[in-house]
């Protein structure tokens, strides 16, 4: 059976006074849609989900940074649990993925992180990222990934937008499914701010133009 999603509806926000937000964020956010203890809380199922597909073999962990680096952290620490009668080890490796898409592109990605690909050629390679919507640089990953030898690859994403997607991407693991929404917060960021918060929030309008050109 395939894992369920959590699916957050088009019109839930909860109040962004209800919660503990940083004081230098303060009018920068309309709601908070996704509170930091329930992402934990799926997390840890999300894990077990993981577990329960690939089961007892050895697999590299890719963390797509910058994006995931809280997802990935807080995923790693539920599969280190959930792993722990394996008797293969798990892995993990960092990138960082930056795509070049324009009317003239030739639809490239540049990884940088690993010194050399080829270190996980012939291993099977869960790719860790903070959110699938159009669905082109996570495709270009994955090709490029197959391309090198890579045995088999699963995603694992922290959220999935409800938009139309460009290219069609296998979204294996999903913590949440959310709506086509300004989203920043546990690690995702709008020009490099608001990683820190540990919550997912919506951006209000003021908050947009108060970063867009910074």
């Amino acid at each position: 059976m395939a894992p369920v999603r959590a699916v957050i509806p088009d019109d839930f926000e909860l109040p962004v006074d209800a919660f503990d937000i940083p004081l230098c964020y303060q009018g920068d956010l309309s709601g908070v849609v996704i509170p930091e203890g329930l992402v934990r809380d799926r997390v840890r199922r999300l894990a077990k989900d993981i577990h329960a597909e690939i089961g007892n073999k050895p697999i590299a962990l890719l963390c797509v940074l910058k994006g995931s680096y809280k997802f990935f952290t807080a995923l790693v620490e539920e599969l280190t649990n959930a792993r722990s009668a394996c008797t293969e080890p798990m892995t993990v490796d960092f990138i960082r993925v930056k795509s070049y898409e324009d009317q003239s592109s030739t639809g490239q990605i540049q990884i940088m992180g690993l010194s050399n690909l080829d270190e996980l050629k012939g291993k099977s390679v869960l790719v860790v990222d903070d959110i699938s919507d159009t669905g082109r640089t996570l495709a270009k990953l994955l090709t490029t990934l197959k391309e090198t030898g890579v045995e088999k690859t699963w995603t694992a994403l922290l959220l999935s937008k409800r938009v139309k997607r460009h290219v069609d991407v296998p979204e294996d693991f999903v913590a949440f499914e959310i709506p086509d929404k300004f989203i920043v917060g546990y690690g995702l960021d709008y020009n490099q701010k608001f990683r820190d918060l540990g919550h997912i929030c919506v951006m209000s309008p003021a908050g947009i133009e108060k970063y867009k050109n910074h």
